[in-house]
């Protein structure tokens, strides 16, 4: 349904409703206005109003559309219409807990048994140097 709506915003022939009704669904939704995707379309949008020569008007409907896109979502919050942000993070935080095997003294792994295959080959008994005995 918004992207529907959005796209509707978009096709709009006179710039400064067009200009009005995206400021009010930058608000309504809560998107930050100044990076991303909405940059870019008010960005065109701005761009569109100085060849027409009307960015001052343009720019004063943006800003109250978006102002009333707060408001109008305030409105929804509080009636139930609509969630907050934090309340559509779905689930819950996940806590973190100390293992126990940071606190336990790690030990070198045992010996494991060699397969009968691999007894000869040397390439996996321990240097000389790490085998001899200390006097």
């Amino acid at each position: 349904m918004r992207r529907y709506e959005l796209d509707e915003i978009l096709h709009e022939k006179n710039i400064i409703k067009k200009a009005y009704l995206f400021g009010f669904y930058v608000g309504l939704y809560g998107h930050l206005d100044w990076s991303g995707w909405v940059a870019e379309i008010r960005r065109e949008i701005y761009i569109e109003a100085r060849k027409l020569g009307i960015y001052e008007e343009v720019k004063h409907a943006y800003k109250e559309g978006k102002e009333a896109g707060k408001k109008e979502r305030a409105r929804r919050i509080n009636a139930g219409l609509m969630k907050e942000e934090r309340e559509r993070i779905k689930g819950k935080p996940k806590k973190i807990e100390a293992s126990r095997a940071t606190d336990e003294v790690h030990e070198f792994p045992k010996k494991e048994k060699v397969p009968r295959i691999l007894e000869g080959f040397k390439g996996l008994s321990l240097p000389k140097i790490l085998t001899r005995r200390v006097k």
